[in-house]
């Protein structure tokens, strides 16, 4: 199961751009991303990088319906080539790549032509797009554009129309892939392969041929600039993702380059860029990380907003879907509000909060602080872990501190709510639209039920859980994602709901930068979690790319902390190695055993 599994029916990898569009929610992401300059989207899978990079296109900014898109579409300062990653690009990566090995450099040679094929589709699509968009439909001059193509790509015996030439495109891709076939099975190490001259073109230099010669022909004088959108570059080739990366600081000034890819970027591209000149943040590109976005929950609620319409008009969020508690601001400290009286509650059961209020001389029994500083410091940090300690926790002994947990298996009271739905999922807009679309299904007009929002969220949650259980991680190691997952959120579980009342309790874990407390084995899994969205970098700079994990911190996702009992709040951090170590299950032995 992959992540793409979840909600398969809202990936913007299976939308044309025009159904993209017509749902599309402005963001602070797509603003940077329309700026007129190179720019790179980071972030894992589900977060809305393909969206953001479709929205570029003609098609989806001509479906949009927002009171910016008239402008936009009118101002946007580029045209854009969307390029969508094709995991066939990487032949070395296919089950058929060490058949290929013997012949040279055959694999790369073929990894070149179907990225070229690509490209060059690409291209002819949006040439169409801006005919259309511009009216400038004129048999002579499309004539004298598909001349100038077939010449250009070598193509033979072709109408010269655009949707003739992609036509011949995709038939050259299919007499290569026959080719391919032939020399698996026909071939012998020696024998002289067929290297037809379209073999040798080359993209980047074509694609900046060829654009002015449009131009030209059309006679489009606007000053607008063409950008490249090479879409999910992680699965990409090593020597495209070189190719782009180098191009950023150094190609026609008419050419702009948009890239996304995931958080953590290779350590080849790494040394890459580290060995040469680089592009840098802000003076040659701009860095997007959808991680770091100061927007997420203004971005999920009008998400929210937006499905909640369409299907009940009029309705507003709060009252739909109802405010919760633990997070609103409503009645905060007041005496006789309901956390008030979640404080009184949980001291006259919890000795180490009773404790931890009389060392700050707060009366348990009437929990009033005067000093409205001194109130929202400390009240402020600690009513999240108040409402779940009160709601989980029966009771603790006093003579050796066991905790009786109440045998409450739904955390209705805790997960719902406008502000929980818009947390939750971290700002992705897959697993958010999934999430609401279900629980809007099975409501009436009248609202969603608490239990509702909860099943929905766990449901949601437990199949996030399965996918990562079943990520494909090779024979490259002998421990298990799902293992450290859970080891990870059991640690943070017990910091909150514990035997012992922390204001500051961990939340957050740093990976170790020693090998010998984190072997690399351990990497490679958290690297894998980190591309899936199961761990969220909370300390990235905006203006530098992430090639390491290892010293750097990390939250669950909060979609799985709700597996865990814990606030969706980002706490301080612990090391990882101290994490695995920390808790152990039953009959279960920790990684370090």
């Amino acid at each position: 199961m992959r992540i793409d599994d979840i909600y398969p029916a809202y990936n913007a990898r299976h939308l044309n751009p025009n159904e993209v569009g017509a749902s599309f929610i402005w963001s602070a992401n797509f603003e940077k991303l329309i700026q007129n300059g190179h720019s790179v989207i980071l972030g894992a899978r589900g977060c809305g990088k393909t969206t953001l990079m479709k929205m570029l296109t003609i098609p989806a900014l001509n479906s949009w319906r927002d009171k910016r898109a008239s402008k936009i579409r009118k101002s946007i300062p580029f045209y854009a080539i969307y390029i969508s990653t094709d995991i066939y690009w990487d032949v070395k990566n296919h089950t058929y790549s060490s058949q290929l090995e013997k012949f040279e450099n055959f694999d790369q040679i073929i990894s070149y032509f179907s990225v070229n094929s690509n490209v060059f589709t690409s291209l002819c699509d949006t040439f169409s797009y801006i005919i259309d968009e511009y009216e400038l439909n004129d048999e002579s001059k499309e004539i004298e554009l598909c001349k100038a193509l077939i010449e250009a790509w070598k193509l033979t015996q072709v109408i010269p129309k655009l949707v003739y030439i992609k036509e011949a495109l995709n038939k050259r891709v299919d007499e290569v892939n026959q080719l391919v076939q032939q020399v698996i099975f026909n071939y012998k190490k020696g024998d002289i392969i067929p290297h037809p001259s379209y073999f040798n073109l080359n993209f980047e230099t074509s694609v900046e041929a060829i654009i002015p010669i449009f131009e030209r022909i059309y006679n489009l004088n606007d000053g607008k600039k063409w950008a490249l959108c090479f879409d999910e570059l992680e699965f990409a080739p090593l020597w495209l993702q070189q190719k782009l990366f180098r191009s950023l600081r150094s190609r026609k000034q008419f050419l702009l380059y948009k890239l996304s890819a995931s958080p953590i970027l290779s350590l080849e591209l790494e040394k890459l860029l580290q060995s040469e000149y680089p592009a840098t943040s802000g003076n040659d590109m701009q860095i997007i990380k959808m991680w770091n976005s100061g927007d997420n929950e203004t971005f999920s609620s009008q998400i929210i907003t937006s499905l909640l319409r369409k299907k009940f008009p009029g309705k507003k969020g709060i009252d739909f879907f109802g405010s919760n508690e633990v997070y609103n601001s409503s009645n905060l400290y007041t005496k006789g509000s309901s956390f008030f009286k979640k404080i009184i509650e949980l001291a006259k059961k919890d000795p180490s909060f009773n404790d931890f209020l009389k060392d700050r001389n707060i009366d348990p029994n009437n929990p009033v602080i005067n000093d409205k500083k001194l109130k929202d410091t400390i009240f402020r940090k600690i009513k999240p872990i108040v409402y779940f300690r009160d709601f989980y926790i029966d009771e603790i002994s006093k003579n050796n501190n066991k905790v009786t947990y109440r045998s409450r298996k739904k955390g209705n009271e805790l997960f719902f709510g406008l502000e929980v739905l818009s947390k939750i999922c971290d700002g992705n807009p897959r697993w958010l639209i999934g999430i609401i679309t279900s629980i809007l299904l099975k409501s009436s007009e009248s609202g969603a039920e608490k239990n509702l929002q909860f099943d929905e969220l766990h449901s949601a949650a437990l199949r996030f859980k399965n996918v990562i259980a079943n990520i494909p991680i090779g024979n490259n190691t002998s421990y298990s994602l799902i293992d450290i997952m859970e080891k990870v959120g059991l640690y943070f579980k017990d910091q909150v709901l514990g035997e012992r009342f922390s204001m500051d309790p961990k939340g957050t874990f740093e990976v170790d930068s020693k090998e010998i407390l984190l072997t690399d084995d351990i990497i490679f899994l958290l690297e894998k979690a980190i591309s899936q969205g199961a761990i969220i970098l909370v300390d990235s700079k905006d203006d530098n790319f992430d090639f390491r994990i290892r010293g750097k911190k990390f939250k669950l996702a909060y979609l799985l902390s709700l597996l865990y009992n814990l606030p969706l709040r980002s706490y301080p951090s612990v090391k990882l190695s101290e994490c695995l170590r920390g808790i152990k299950q039953v009959n279960q032995k920790t990684l370090f055993d």
